[in-house]
């Protein structure tokens, strides 16, 4: 059986690793440092690609633990 791959999945990598080679991993020594700027990127690219709103994302990241585990974010 052939198993489609999952868009989302694919975008959400592919923007995982551009943004991971051209952007530094957080954007000050001082900053929180909760997530990286790669992870920050690939919301805001999920978001406009999902035309929902920021608490969409937030329930749809809640609902895709594979979602999660390609963004590798251990919290919300």
């Amino acid at each position: 059986m052939n198993k489609k791959p999952n868009i989302l999945l694919e975008v959400a990598a592919l923007s995982m690793r551009l943004s991971a080679k051209y952007l530094q991993p957080h954007s000050s020594k001082y900053s929180p440092q909760k997530f990286t700027q790669s992870q920050l990127l690939t919301c805001l690219i999920l978001r406009a690609y999902l035309k929902t709103t920021y608490r969409g994302l937030i329930e749809f990241l809640e609902a895709s633990s594979e979602l999660r585990r390609v963004l590798q974010l251990k919290r919300l």
